[in-house]
């Protein structure tokens, strides 16, 4: 009788069925955790947003610019693909991003729902900053909630 040193067909389906079963368990949990990091790689560029723009109307050369006004400049929500080089404080918020354009910015954004960032300058001191659709909870569905950075 010979001495068969190998894995019966019984043995090798029992391994697979056991590492299908992991896999099945496992496998919602890393895709929610991708999702989250990619709402926090989304929350690092409006935060870079925020600041570049803080920045911009903090720059003396922005600020004595002919007919700077934030509030008329600034005026409403905004999206961050409208800034525009010809525009004082949106060329100056876009070389502190080191972008030519808005489109450039918005191109960072991994999450699921999320096109597009949003600000909004209040009261010549106050910008907010968002990321309308992004879901932090790391869900695919598409009534996600939104980043803010104030």
């Amino acid at each position: 009788m010979k001495n068969n040193k190998g894995f019966s067909l019984v043995e090798l389906i029992i391994v697979i069925a056991i590492m299908a079963i992991l896999v099945g368990v496992m496998a919602p949990q890393l895709i929610k955790y991708i999702e989250k990091s990619k709402v926090s790689a989304d929350t690092q560029a409006a935060d870079a947003v925020h600041s570049a723009i803080l920045t911009a109307m903090m720059d003396p050369e922005v600020v004595n610019a002919t007919g700077y006004n934030t509030s008329t400049v600034l005026t409403g929500a905004q999206s961050v693909t409208g800034l525009q080089t010809s525009d004082v404080i949106g060329s100056a918020a876009l070389e502190i991003l080191g972008e030519t354009s808005g489109a450039d910015v918005t191109a960072r954004l991994k999450s699921t729902n999320a096109s597009d960032i949003c600000f909004e300058v209040v009261n010549n001191n106050k910008v907010s900053v968002w990321v309308p659709g992004s879901d932090s909870r790391g869900s695919k569905s598409n009534s996600g909630f939104e980043i803010v950075v104030q």
